[in-house]
C-alpha cells in the first residue's frame, strides 16, 4: 500500500504530519433524485439534494450521469489542469495512477463512484483503486473538524474559501431545470452558456485549493487508522443486498396507511389540517378545542396519549399523528433511492463522523439507529406462532384466544418479522392491521430484516458484551466490575443488587424460578449502568425510564448508591477533568492519567487512548465557574461544530465540557478502537467480508455452509497489545438471512 512518496510536500502539523497530495474534483450533472411534473424538475425528498437522496453510488451509476469537468493538479509544478468531455483525455493523471500514485479529494467516495461507473465502464477510462485515494473528508472527521469543506475550511480560518457562488452555478449546471422562454431547455449545457460554464470551472479549481489547503493543516490519518479507512472503504464500496420484494410490500401498505388516515384527519379536524405534518396546525386545532400542548414533540404526544386524559377525535387526531409521524417509515425511501442496479445499498457509513469519539456515523437509512421492535407479541397458545399480543382470535385456526399476561410477552424477534413480511406480501392494509394492529408499528420492526444476504449467502454477526461498561470498568481499575466481566459478566444484575440491597444470588435465582430477568435487573440494573457511567444523574435516568418505575426522589437516592459503589469511576472523571485542565495551563507539557495522556500544541487540547490514537479538541479555555454548592471550579470549553439544534445553534461554536465528560469520550473512543483494530482488522482479513457495523456488533456475508459463528466471535476476541489482557467477550451471535437485533 503505497501511503507516502518522498516526491510530495509533508508539513508538521500538530503532533503529526500532513502530505500535500495530487488532488482532483469532478463536476457533474445528474437526474438521480428527481422526478417531472410536468416540465418541472421535483425532488424525490423535500429539502434534499439529488445526491443527498441518491447517495454517490446511485447517483454515479444513474444513466443520466454525465461529467462536467474535471480538474486535477499532480503538484509536478504544471498547476491546475481541467479536463472536459470535448477534450483529449487526461493521461497525465492515468500516468499517475497506472504508476501506484495517490490522488487526494474530499468525499472521496464520491469520486470513486463517479470514476467507476462514468469514467472507467462507460468511457474506457483505466480503474482507480480506493486504495490509491485519500480522503480529506476522513482526515477532517478524525481531527473533530466538519466534514463539509465549506464548514471544514471556516473552521481552520483558511485564506481560501469555497465561493459561495457555487450554489448558484451548480443549481444552473449540475441539475435539471425548469425550461424558460430565454432557455427553453430541461438541461443546461455549455453551448447555451458559454460564460456561466466557464465561472463552473472556475469553482471546481476554488474547490481543488480549498482541499489542498486542508491537506496543508490537516494531519493524515495515522497508519493503524489509514488501514482502518481502507476497510471501511472496502465495507461502504461493497454494500449490503436488500429484500426488494419486502421493501416493495412495506412501502405499499405505508402508502395504502398514509392516504387512509390522512383522509381520516381531514375529516376530522373539518379540513383544517391536510396532512399529518402539518403539526402548527394539528396543536392549534387541539388547542382552539380545549387541549393545549407545549409541542408536538413526539416524546409529548406519547405521554398525554399514555396518560389516557383525552378522548374521542382530540385522542384520535394525536394517535394519527403519532403514527403518520413516525420518522423510521421514511428510511424505507432511502432505500429505494440509494438502491445500485445489482440490489445493493452502498455508502452507509461515515468514517469517523461522530463528533470526536471517531465513531462511525449512519448515512442514508442511518443503519446504526434502526429500530429494534415492533408491536407487542406473543407466542400463540393455540398454534405456538408468533402473533400480535392484541388478537382476540388465533388466525391459523380461528379460536379464541385467552387474555394476554405480562409474561406471555415475547421478546421482538426475527420470527415476528418473518411473519410480519409475509403479511404484507398480501398488499392488503385491511389484513395487515387486523393482524398487527399499527401497520405503521409493523413496518418499524421489520426494517433491519429488509437487509438481508444475497442469494446463496448468509449474514453472521455476533456482539461484544456490554463493552462500554466493561471499558469503564478497565479505564478507571473499578475492581469489582473488573472481576464481574472476568467472571460471569452479569453486570446489570451485579448492579441492581448493590444499589437494592438484594442479595446476587436472589437475583440469579429468580431467573431460574421463572425463566425470565429479575425485574430489577431492568428497572435499576440496565437504567443505572446506561445512565450513570458519565456523571449522569435524575436527568439521564429518566431518559432511559427510570421514572415509569421511580419518583424523584427515589431516582437521587439511587443515583448517589451508584456513585458510593462505583468511588474508582468517580475519581477517574475528576482525575480527568483535572488533567485536561493542567494541560491547557501549562502547554508543552503532557498529564497523565492511568496511560490516558493529555497535551496542548497550537492551540489544540490531544487526547492520547491507549491504542495510540488522539482525540482533539481546538482552542480549549477556561473560563472560572462555580458548582451547585458554591465551590469555585475551572469551566473546560472548545471549539466544535454542533450539528444538535437541541443543544444550541447549529454552526463552530464553543462547547463546555468537564471530566465525566471527557470520560465519555474516552471510553466510546477505546471502544471503536477495539471494534477496528480488533473486530472489523481480524474478519476482513480471515474472508468474513462485512457488509454492516452497528457500534459493537459486525456484520459479514458468507457463502452458506462456510465459516461459524465460533470462529466468527473468536476473531472478534483477538485483541491489540494494548488490552490485550481485557475481559473483552462476543457472545449471542447468529447466522441467517436477515439482520437482526441480537
Amino acid at each position: 500500500m503505497i501511503f507516502h512518496s518522498n516526491q510530495y510536500e509533508v508539513v508538521q502539523v500538530g503532533p503529526g504530519w500532513s502530505t500535500l497530495y495530487p488532488t482532483m474534483d469532478f463536476e457533474t450533472y445528474s437526474e438521480a433524485g428527481y422526478y417531472w411534473d410536468e416540465d418541472t424538475p421535483r425532488t424525490l425528498q423535500k429539502g434534499k439534494t439529488g445526491i443527498e437522496i441518491a447517495g454517490a453510488a446511485a447517483y454515479a451509476e444513474h444513466p443520466s450521469t454525465e461529467i462536467i469537468c474535471l480538474k486535477y493538479d499532480l503538484v509536478d509544478g504544471a498547476g491546475e489542469r481541467v479536463w472536459l468531455p470535448s477534450t483529449p483525455p487526461p493521461t497525465p493523471l492515468f500516468d499517475h495512477i497506472a504508476n501506484g500514485g495517490i490522488i487526494e479529494s474530499h468525499n472521496s467516495i464520491f469520486e470513486y463512484f463517479i470514476w467507476l461507473y462514468v469514467a472507467h465502464r462507460r468511457m474506457g477510462w483505466p480503474h482507480l483503486p480506493y486504495q490509491q485515494q485519500v480522503d480529506t473528508m476522513a482526515k477532517c472527521y478524525s481531527h473533530s473538524l466538519p466534514g463539509k469543506l465549506e464548514k471544514a475550511i471556516i473552521a481552520i480560518n483558511s485564506p481560501v474559501l469555497k465561493d459561495s457562488k457555487g450554489t448558484n452555478l451548480i443549481r444552473k449546471c449540475s441539475i435539471p431545470r425548469k425550461p424558460t422562454k430565454k432557455l427553453p431547455y430541461k438541461r443546461l449545457r455549455p453551448r447555451h452558456d458559454p460564460e456561466t460554464f466557464n465561472e463552473f470551472y472556475d469553482y471546481c479549481g476554488i474547490d481543488i485549493k480549498s482541499e489542498e489547503e486542508l491537506s496543508k493543516q490537516v494531519p493524515d490519518l495515522l497508519p493503524q487508522e489509514r488501514k482502518l479507512w481502507l476497510i471501511d472503504q472496502a465495507i461502504n464500496t461493497r454494500g449490503v443486498y436488500i429484500d426488494q420484494e419486502s421493501l416493495r410490500n412495506c412501502i405499499g401498505i405505508v402508502e395504502q396507511a398514509t392516504k387512509k388516515y390522512t383522509e381520516e384527519l381531514q375529516d376530522l379536524t373539518g379540513g383544517a389540517v391536510r396532512t399529518a405534518d402539518e403539526t402548527a396546525k394539528i396543536k392549534n386545532w387541539l388547542h382552539v378545542r380545549g387541549t393545549p400542548l407545549p409541542d408536538m414533540q413526539a416524546e409529548t404526544i406519547k405521554d398525554v396519549l399514555d396518560a389516557g386524559t383525552i378522548r374521542g377525535a382530540d385522542k384520535r387526531v394525536l394517535e394519527i399523528r403519532a403514527m403518520l409521524g413516525a420518522r423510521s417509515v421514511k428510511k424505507l425511501y432511502a432505500i429505494k433511492y440509494r438502491l445500485s442496479s445489482d440490489g445493493r445499498i452502498r455508502g452507509l457509513f461515515q468514517f469517523a463522523g461522530a463528533d470526536r469519539t471517531g465513531r462511525w456515523a449512519g448515512r442514508g437509512p442511518q443503519p446504526q439507529n434502526l429500530p429494534s421492535g415492533g408491536p407487542e407479541v406473543r407466542k400463540c397458545p393455540v398454534c405456538s406462532e408468533v402473533h400480535w399480543s392484541g388478537l382476540a382470535v388465533c388466525p391459523s385456526y380461528n379460536q379464541v384466544l385467552p387474555p394476554v399476561k405480562p409474561e406471555d410477552i415475547l421478546d421482538w424477534g426475527i420470527k415476528s418479522v418473518e411473519t410480519v413480511l409475509k403479511d404484507m406480501s398480501t398488499g392488503s392494509l385491511d389484513q395487515v392491521e387486523a393482524l398487527w394492529g399499527n401497520p405503521i408499528a409493523a413496518v418499524s420492526g421489520c426494517l433491519r430484516g429488509l437487509f438481508t444476504a444475497a442469494q446463496g449467502h448468509d449474514l453472521i454477526c455476533s456482539d461484544y458484551n456490554s463493552i462500554e461498561a466493561m471499558a469503564l470498568a478497565e479505564l478507571a481499575g473499578e475492581e469489582w466490575r473488573q472481576e464481574v466481566f472476568r467472571s460471569h459478566g452479569k453486570i446489570y444484575e451485579m448492579s441492581a443488587s448493590k444499589i437494592s440491597g438484594i442479595p446476587f444470588e436472589e437475583i440469579l435465582n429468580y431467573k431460574k424460578r421463572t425463566k425470565k430477568h429479575h425485574p430489577l435487573r431492568k428497572r435499576l440494573g440496565k437504567v443505572a449502568e446506561l445512565a450513570s457511567g458519565y456523571g449522569g444523574s435524575i436527568g439521564a435516568w429518566k431518559v432511559f425510564g427510570a421514572d415509569k418505575y421511580m419518583t424523584d426522589q427515589e431516582i437521587t437516592a439511587n443515583v448517589k448508591k451508584w456513585r458510593a459503589e462505583s468511588p474508582s469511576i468517580v475519581k477517574y472523571w475528576y482525575a480527568t477533568g483535572d488533567a485536561a485542565i493542567n494541560a491547557v495551563q501549562n502547554p508543552g507539557s503532557v498529564f497523565t492519567e492511568r496511560g490516558i495522556s493529555w497535551g496542548m500544541k497550537s492551540d489544540i487540547l490531544y487526547c492520547k487512548l491507549l491504542s495510540g490514537r488522539l482525540l482533539t479538541y481546538h482552542k480549549p479555555r477556561l473560563t472560572r465557574g462555580q458548582t451547585p454548592y458554591g465551590r469555585e471550579i475551572w469551566d473546560l470549553s472548545y471549539m466544535g461544530w454542533n450539528s444538535d439544534y437541541k443543544k444550541g445553534p447549529i454552526g463552530w461554536l464553543r462547547i463546555r465540557t468537564y471530566g465525566a465528560k471527557l470520560v465519555e469520550n474516552i471510553t466510546q473512543a477505546t471502544c471503536r478502537d477495539i471494534l477496528g483494530y480488533s473486530a472489523m482488522a481480524n474478519l476482513e482479513s480471515h474472508g468474513y467480508p462485512l457488509v454492516l457495523h452497528v457500534h459493537d456488533e459486525p456484520v459479514a456475508e458468507v457463502r452458506q455452509g462456510w465459516g461459524s459463528i465460533k470462529e466468527f466471535e473468536g476473531l472478534m476476541c483477538v485483541l491489540s497489545d494494548w488490552c490485550i489482557d481485557w475481559p473483552v467477550k462476543a457472545t449471542d451471535g447468529w447466522r441467517g438471512l436477515r439482520f437482526r437485533k441480537g
